[in-house]
């Protein structure tokens, strides 16, 4: 097998090969941004579903409108938690609206 890689080689030592430029293409560095990006729509999505005694927020229905199970207690108490878990995460309390199931 050398040997015939030789006598080819051997063969083509004065042939006129074209010089080919090799193009090397450099993809951009990719680097996270500062802080992560968070949509205003729907700011709580990835800490969801969230639950406290009694209670279960598991969804977003809507852009600013989550989904509330209750389990045997009481509406004003379940809406104070989801209150202060809204502040806790920097976030609007007066922006959302919550739907009780």
């Amino acid at each position: 097998m050398v040997g015939l890689m030789g006598a080819v080689r051997w063969s083509y030592r004065n042939y006129p090969w074209e010089k080919a430029e090799v193009e090397v293409l450099l993809t951009p560095i990719l680097t996270p941004t500062s802080a992560p990006a968070v949509d205003p729509d729907y700011p709580l999505w990835k800490l969801l579903p969230y639950s406290g005694k009694g209670f279960v927020v598991d969804r977003y229905i809507e852009p600013l409108t989550l989904a509330v199970t209750i389990k045997g207690i009481d509406k004003k108490i379940v809406e104070k938690e989801i209150v202060k878990w809204l502040q806790e995460n920097k976030v609007a309390t007066d922006s959302h609206k919550l739907i009780f199931n």
